[in-house]
């Protein structure tokens, strides 16, 4: 039995519900991933398999000239009555199923004699805690599992280029994927697909995104002020406006130098909304910074960044200074400030305001 047939072999055994081979250029590749990785999930600098870390092995993948990746993936749908730790629970057992299906896909592939090389959904888990939290080498760097986003690529828009519709806003259903980059020929034709994909990708225009923005502000008359939409380079950037003289400076994760100048132009719009100042809990700052982020995200727009007007309050003191806990307990409002970007919020007039990049 070839190696192409041993693959679809494989396939036709296992839970996976799609799989192609495309070409290396079909990949697509987006550096706003590892700010989405920075500014929203717990592992960044605490796993070798994720952000900063794993961004050499994205160098690696770009210059080795690779010219076939072979996409798989796993879909389920779960019952709307299914609790939210339930669905925690099932959400984990996935991620570790397409973990468990990248490293036998590759192991047959390998044994084959083929280089190649692999990268599965979710976070290495091969080692608790991952030793790069205490300063020591990787004890098993021949397992370990980095993910298709923390090399960045955009597994949204590549699934669903391939064919198989991918949308993690779902609730209620679960895709999970792959890929393993590879030169070998007799690989570059596979394509099946045993399920269909229990989701659709969608993603909101600019004139529905203005729709949505305006509904907003209707919906939540006691948090904003006002909303609207600009292009990026109607905002006025200079050099970034925090010093180390600034009793915050190093102190939190919305100051430098955690929250280092990024390029703004990797995006094309931004929300600014205007925070309706108030003194009830349920209504503060961070609570209207949380809710924008969500609708973008809600809308397809998986790599908005939200920049907030100073620095963060959320936690007191922040875990930032703290080197034996050195991150966010708030990820779903972790944003860098305005200022530390060289935007001058009081160019878009008096008040407390948000901008949500997209």
């Amino acid at each position: 039995m070839n190696l192409k047939n041993q693959v679809e072999n494989y396939f036709n055994k296992s839970n996976i519900a799609f799989i192609k081979s495309v070409p290396f250029n079909e990949i697509i590749f987006d550096e706003r991933a590892k700010y989405f990785c920075k500014f929203g999930c717990k592992n960044f600098n605490r796993k070798y398999s994720c952000p900063p870390y794993s961004l050499s092995e994205y160098k690696k993948i770009k210059k080795n000239g690779y010219k076939w990746v072979i996409l798989f993936a796993t879909s389920y749908r779960f019952n709307e009555e299914d609790s939210r730790f339930k669905l925690r629970f099932l959400n984990n057992q996935k991620e570790y199923e397409i973990q468990r299906i990248s490293q036998q896909l590759n192991n047959l592939i390998s044994f084959n004699g083929h280089k190649n090389v692999v990268f599965s959904g979710g976070s290495c888990k091969k080692c608790r805690p991952c030793s790069s939290i205490k300063g020591e080498k990787c004890k098993k760097p021949s397992l370990k599992q980095i993910s298709m986003e923390a090399v960045q690529i955009d597994c949204i828009k590549t699934l669903t280029k391939a064919g198989f519709d991918f949308q993690l806003t779902d609730a209620h259903s679960l895709n999970r994927c792959g890929c393993i980059f590879t030169n070998d020929k007799n690989l570059s034709e596979i394509y099946h697909i045993k399920n269909p994909s229990n989701q659709i990708f969608q993603q909101a225009s600019f004139d529905e995104i203005k729709e949505y923005c305006n509904q907003f502000v209707k919906d939540h008359p006691k948090l904003y002020e006002k909303i609207e939409i600009i292009q990026i380079d109607q905002i006025k950037v200079i050099d970034p406006l925090c010093r180390e003289s600034c009793k915050s400076y190093g102190k939190t994760f919305s100051c430098p130098p955690y929250s280092k100048k990024i390029d703004l132009k990797m995006w094309e719009n931004a929300v600014i909304w205007i925070w309706k100042k108030n003194k009830f809990k349920k209504y503060r700052y961070n609570i209207a910074l949380k809710k924008i982020h969500q609708m973008l995200y809600s809308l397809g727009h998986y790599f908005a960044i939200s920049i907030r007007d100073c620095l963060c309050d959320e936690c007191s003191p922040c875990s930032y200074s703290d080197s034996n806990n050195a991150f966010c307990q708030n990820r779903k409002i972790l944003s860098p400030s305005m200022q530390s970007q060289g935007i001058d919020p009081s160019q878009f007039g008096s008040g407390k305001f948000g901008i949500e990049l997209f």
